[in-house]
């Protein structure tokens, strides 16, 4: 399999934002009914800290080559927009990051006794920290797709003015048509 590097940026930003909405629906805490389950699987929510911090990573790796290869110093609309999304991608995937974490350590952490107000706030607490780091890679699969949508354009529009500057090929003069004198 080739590396990821070999594939045009295009492909592997559109592959980026695939991958986030997948982790987004993938990664989920409540059970069939809609509730925490009776015994955390805190591994599986170590899990979901570790995809978050691993698509964080790529998200960060790729924003940074984009601005290598794209924006020392962004001229173009197109690009300085794709650039400020992905870093917004970055932000986005940092907090769902961190908050797969803060979900995971609470789980970890002793609660207080089940059917208390306190066991209440704590469960509340858990499923607000996922559900909000699952926007977050929802968001930022929505705006990594929307760089990847200004890099096309901003490459079609290279081409086209490619296209219009390239001078056309030399069009044959017309033919002279002698008629033969009766």
């Amino acid at each position: 399999m080739p590396k990821d590097a070999e594939y045009p940026l295009p492909h592997r930003l559109q592959r980026l934002s695939v991958e986030l909405r997948d982790a987004c629906h993938r990664l989920e805490l409540l059970d069939s009914t809609g509730q925490i389950p009776s015994h955390l699987p805190l591994v599986e929510l170590l899990k979901h800290a570790a995809t978050a911090q691993s698509l964080s990573a790529g998200t960060t790796l790729l924003a940074a080559e984009f601005a290598t290869r794209f924006c020392t110093s962004p001229s173009s609309k197109n690009l300085s927009a794709a650039l400020s999304q992905l870093v917004t991608a970055v932000t986005q995937t940092c907090t769902a990051s961190s908050l797969f974490a803060q979900t995971a350590h609470t789980a970890a952490s002793s609660g207080p006794e089940p059917g208390t107000s306190h066991a209440d706030r704590r469960n509340w607490q858990m499923i607000s920290d996922h559900a909000t780091g699952r926007r977050e890679l929802r968001r930022a699969s929505e705006v990594v797709g929307a760089a990847e949508k200004h890099l096309q354009t901003y490459r079609e529009m290279q081409r086209f003015l490619t296209e219009m500057r390239t001078p056309a090929a030399a069009l044959p003069g017309p033919t002279s048509r002698t008629h033969p004198r009766p």
